[in-house]
């Protein structure tokens, strides 16, 4: 575990007098953990990424005490995400759509059931990510791009420098548009390896979780600082960090550009 006073690479910006003020407040500690991280670009890029939490709410039609996920809705960035820019959907009903779903060839249909699920009429449009944070049962979830996540995640050998850097702390996923099914990829994911604190996805991201808002942001911010050092252990020393030039084309211009 790393300490909070020995982050080299990302900013720890958590403020304990004001999360103190949000106590109790799962949805606003969700909306504060989301603006830090946001505030960070080497965490995620403006726009990019989202974060969610899960509560228990009471249905108000049956009078019964309901899970409800409270997601970053379709566009707007996490630094200034504020309670107008999320979704709130039942998870159960979330859930229930891998009933009906069809397959790749039906990806976008689901975009649209996904207003079938909505507790707060309120909601912001729920994004095309909105099942990746559903079908993981984690209260509190980041889906970040942080520059050096993106670096492992589009490596040619992204699953062995995942296992490198966190041994079999982390799980991997191939590429998959985002949808449904890398949903359910993540899913099966954390069913392959309990355990695991967060998820790669190849070519794409990053998922991180906890118990608490604060767990969570804590959990985000040392994954992306053993990427971070990983990759800054290995720069200037005689051999590639990623395994070198993936192609000729690169290493023709290389040569042209190099200085007599």
């Amino acid at each position: 575990m790393i300490s909070s006073t020995t982050f080299n690479h990302v900013k720890y910006l958590w403020d304990e007098r004001k999360a103190a003020s949000l106590a109790g407040d799962e949805i606003a500690l969700f909306l504060y953990r989301s603006n830090i991280l946001g505030a960070d670009l080497r965490i995620t890029n403006y726009g990019g990424g989202n974060t969610s939490c899960k509560t228990m709410e009471k249905d108000p039609l049956t009078g019964e005490t309901v899970e409800v996920m409270w997601v970053k809705g379709s566009g707007g960035d996490i630094g200034t995400l504020t309670r107008s820019g999320i979704a709130g959907l039942y998870t159960g009903r979330l859930r229930n759509l891998k009933n009906v779903y069809r397959g790749l060839a039906q990806e976008d249909e689901m975009v649209a059931l996904f207003y079938h699920c909505l507790y707060d009429l309120e909601s912001k449009a729920p994004s095309i990510d909105t099942p990746l944070h559903g079908l993981l049962p984690f209260k509190h979830i980041d889906h970040l791009h942080p520059d050096a996540l993106i670096a492992v995640a589009a490596a040619k050998d992204s699953r062995e420098i995942t296992r490198e850097i966190w041994g079999d702390t982390m799980g991997w996923v191939p590429w998959q548009r985002p949808g449904f099914d890398l949903a359910l990829m993540l899913e099966q994911c954390l069913k392959d390896n309990p355990g695991i604190r967060g998820i790669v996805l190849e070519s794409h991201g990053l998922f991180t979780w906890g118990d608490t808002s604060y767990e969570c942001y804590m959990n985000s911010l040392e994954v992306i600082e053993m990427a971070s050092a990983f990759i800054a252990e290995r720069e200037g020393k005689n051999r590639p960090v990623f395994g070198g030039e993936k192609s000729a084309a690169c290493l023709l211009r290389r040569a042209k550009n190099k200085p007599p």
